[in-house]
Parts: structure tokens; sequence; C-alpha cells
């Protein structure tokens, strides 16, 4: 198989690695992923609710993604799997990987790089495009995250609106959304996801 998962088996949390990886093989499909692209699925299971996040990156020509084990598990039977809250979040993710793929993404710095204004907006366009797959989008949520970043103003507002609505994107056209809303001008910070991942 293509996609490969780490830990190949879990030990603190009751995960199916086998599951994990069809869920990928079937979002993969969904989405067109380039068929001839290898997948490195590292699932940090030491990461639990509310800890959640993903990052997505291409090194050397391979889909890096790193996801929170927090990310799969049931909001309502903690240290359960979910399989349906694993897809939707996979989904983007892997939306976001397959960008980086693109010519219109190769200068995109790493997730650890952009801004969180940047990272703010391309979750937005993602989403939107996960949406229309039938992902189910928590569009209130999404949008306060968007303007801790962006501002509480009728132009981020109206920013947003565009970027969940788009069906095309470039790099270029996320970092014109952060200059019209003065995001650019905003300190630079870490994206809270690396900041998890600096567990000791």
């Amino acid at each position: 198989m293509r996609v490969h998962i780490t830990p190949e088996a879990f030990t603190l949390v009751p995960y199916d690695a086998g599951e994990i990886v069809a869920i990928v093989e079937d979002i993969a499909a969904l989405i067109d992923f380039p068929s001839d692209v290898e997948i490195d699925l590292d699932v940090d299971e030491e990461l639990f609710a509310p800890l959640t996040g993903h990052m997505s990156d291409v090194v050397d020509g391979r889909a890096r993604v790193w996801i929170s084990g927090a990310n799969f598990e049931d909001k309502k039977k903690p240290r359960h799997f979910s399989a349906s809250q694993a897809r939707d979040d996979l989904t983007v993710a892997m939306l976001r990987a397959k960008d980086r793929l693109s010519p219109d993404f190769t200068t995109a710095g790493t997730d650890g790089e952009i801004s969180r204004a940047e990272r703010a907006a391309w979750d937005v366009w993602a989403h939107g495009r996960a949406a229309k797959l039938g992902v189910k989008v928590r569009r209130q949520a999404l949008l306060y995250e968007y303007r801790l970043q962006h501002g509480f103003t009728d132009v981020a507002d109206a920013a947003f609106e565009r970027l969940l609505d788009a069906d095309t994107m470039t790099w270029d056209g996320i970092r014109e959304v952060c200059r019209e809303t003065g995001a650019v001008d905003r300190p630079a910070s870490k994206v809270p996801v690396d900041l998890l991942r600096q567990k000791a």
C-alpha cells in the first residue's frame, strides 16, 4: 500500500491502524489525490482532547501528514475511535497536502514556517472544499478561529466567505487575503499545532 502509518500498532488508544489507512485511501480516491505519491501518516497518540491539530507537508515528493490522536477521538465517548471524525479531519489535511503538490503552492513554506493568518485562510479554503464533498464543517467555530487571525471586521468576513466558496485558489491568493484583512501586520507567532509537537 502507498499509505504508511506511524505507529503501526497503537498502544495508548484502541485505534486500528488498518482502519485508518483504509480511510486515507478512500479520501485519496475522493479528492483525486495523485496515485503516484506516497503518503506518510504520523498519528500522535500521546495527544488527547482537547489537544487537536494536524499538519500537511510534502517532503522529497512524499506527502507527510501529522495529526493528533485526539482528532480521531469520539467526542461523546472518550478514548474511542470515531471513523466519521477521522474522515472529516483527514480530508482537510489531505486536501492541503494535495495543494502542496500543485505548482500554485510551491512557494508556500512548511506548516511550521507559514504564519497563523496564512494557515487560517488556507484552512478555510480546505474546509470549504471538504464541505462540498460531504464533510461536516463547524462553520461558526471555523469563522471564529479565522477571525482571531484576520480580525472581527466586515472586510475579514467578506474574505472568509470568498475563501469558503472558492473552487480554486493559489498561495499568492492566500497571501493576498492576509494583506487585504491586515493580518500581515500582526506579530509573527508559531502555528498552534507546532507547539503541541514540542512536548517533553
